[in-house]
């Protein structure tokens, strides 16, 4: 039996498999298959791969005649595999050479159904690496050295990456629980890798980033404005299904409920004005059956954890023009916050002026980098102007203690010249001794207050950066101002 089945389908990527299928050929684990699945490409992408199976026979090539989109390609890539284990490889991204042989190695002294590995990212646009929390297993690091299930992971159930690529399954536990992928839909990813994630009773991670994720990518499957954005909300509900049958599902309840409501709705602001009344149709059918649910004890938990619940209840409760008259409401509330914040930040940056002026600064170019710091900080996201003005006082302390410290220098360096007045008969070496001790110690107690208004800023961070989270919500419609305006005017007019 072959170790590892790799499952890769594809759809017009000829500028990217190549790289991919390299990665998997030269994989230190060789006994390996690479199951390649043609979704009715259109370009050469069908072509490299078959020059590719002149080299390797390892690799398959599967066919479809008609475009059926990833889940019906792996639910067919599936059906040949004979690999102990199946991966799957999305066909623009690529992997560390090792990756297959420590997830397997790890999978197998396991004995798991399911093993995880860290991703880092690729900004095909930017063109450069980053990593982030939620790709990197942040939120599973507890279980790092452990092997776990769902309900010891109940906490962090929502952490987990909704995607295939990062994972090894075991193959018969997959049978056993004929797990298949949702055909006809994108996010097909989601309900897939929740109820893998609740039936299986071991799963371990290899604490290393062997994936490497290509974002951003030119004709990718969607765009956030794009219509198949409708195809979230049946994969919610799907996966909603799902976690109702889970062990822990009553004591996560509400917490589920506010993730499923802030999800659905985020994709709303993202779409383009055209789809926006069928998905709100859409939307509310799904939130309703979510509402009959819905406890006291939930309410108060919503209250607390979903930034969209005053939407949801609109939703709900009321008709599309009302949806829309409360977005209009909310608009202006938030919008005179924003406004509030602005003012605020502007002060905080004739602040800095004043202070600059005020303590003579000599360096121009480091007084126009804490300027233009601030506008850019201001710009970006007012929620940061909370760390902006905590980085202005810790400056502003850092001013006074350095002052105090400069007067304290130069009443030692004045006795430091009345000694040298009257102690002529000292040596230089002795003076340069005596100056080496006093700007010894001034350097010590200067770097005692930098390390301590330093802990002070980090101690404070996490405190107004959870006060202002709120704004970056309300950010949203702030930036869409127009749009809210010009579909309410076409909506009063209709009506």
């Amino acid at each position: 039996m072959t170790k590892v089945s790799i499952i890769v389908p594809f759809h017009n990527v000829e500028k990217y498999i190549s790289k991919c299928l390299t990665t998997l050929m030269y994989q230190s684990l060789e006994d390996i298959e690479i199951i390649c699945v043609n979704d009715a490409s259109t370009d050469a992408s069908k072509e490299i791969v078959q020059n590719y199976i002149e080299h390797d026979n390892r690799i398959i090539l599967l066919n479809t005649e008609i475009l059926s989109g990833q889940s019906y390609a792996r639910n067919i890539g599936l059906e040949v595999a004979s690999g102990e284990y199946i991966g799957y490889v999305d066909s623009d991204d690529w992997c560390s050479l090792d990756m297959f042989e420590k997830m397997y190695n790890s999978a197998k002294k396991s004995n798991s159904d399911i093993t995880m590995c860290g991703a880092e990212l690729y900004d095909d646009i930017e063109q450069k690496f980053y990593t982030d929390d939620y790709y990197g297993l942040k939120s599973f690091e507890k279980f790092k050295n452990d092997v776990f299930n769902a309900d010891a992971a109940k906490d962090i159930i929502l952490s987990n990456p909704a995607v295939l690529w990062n994972k090894i399954y075991r193959h018969d536990f997959l049978l056993d629980n004929n797990i298949k992928f949702q055909e006809g839909f994108i996010y097909e990813d989601l309900p897939y890798s929740m109820e893998t994630f609740i039936k299986a009773q071991k799963i371990n991670i290899v604490n290393e980033n062997l994936y490497f994720y290509r974002q951003n990518r030119r004709f990718s499957t969607m765009k956030n404005s794009d219509k198949k954005v409708y195809d979230r909300i049946p994969m919610v509900e799907l996966t909603w299904n799902i976690l109702q049958k889970a062990e822990f599902f009553p004591e996560k309840k509400s917490e589920i409920i506010s993730w499923i409501i802030d999800d659905i709705f985020h994709r709303y602001t993202l779409l383009e004005e055209k789809y926006y009344q069928d998905y709100y149709k859409n939307m509310k059918e799904f939130f309703i059956k979510i509402n009959e649910t819905i406890t006291e004890e939930d309410r108060e938990v919503l209250s607390l954890k979903s930034y969209c619940r005053d939407e949801f209840d609109a939703i709900v409760n009321g008709s599309y023009l009302d949806f829309w008259k409360f977005l209009i409401e909310k608009y202006k509330t938030a919008n005179q916050k924003i406004k509030d914040t602005e003012y605020r930040c502007s002060l905080d940056i004739k602040a800095i002026k004043d202070y600059l002026e005020q303590f003579k600064i000599e360096k121009e170019e480091e007084k126009e980098k804490i300027i233009e710091w601030w506008k850019e900080h201001t710009e970006k996201t007012v929620a940061e102007s909370v760390k902006a003005a905590i980085d202005e006082q810790y400056i502003f302390m850092k001013a006074e203690k350095d002052f105090e410290l400069k007067q304290i220098y130069d009443e030692f360096q004045e006795k430091l010249t009345r000694q040298e007045f009257d102690l002529k008969s000292w040596q230089a070496e002795s003076v340069r001794q005596v100056r080496e001790k006093l700007t010894a110690d001034y350097e010590w107690k200067l770097e005692e207050q930098r390390q301590h208004y330093q802990e002070s800023f980090i101690k404070q961070k996490d405190y107004y950066e959870n006060k202002y989270l709120l704004v970056k919500i309300l950010l949203k419609f702030y930036k869409k101002r127009e749009q809210l305006k010009n579909k309410i005017g076409k909506i009063l007019k209709k009506n």
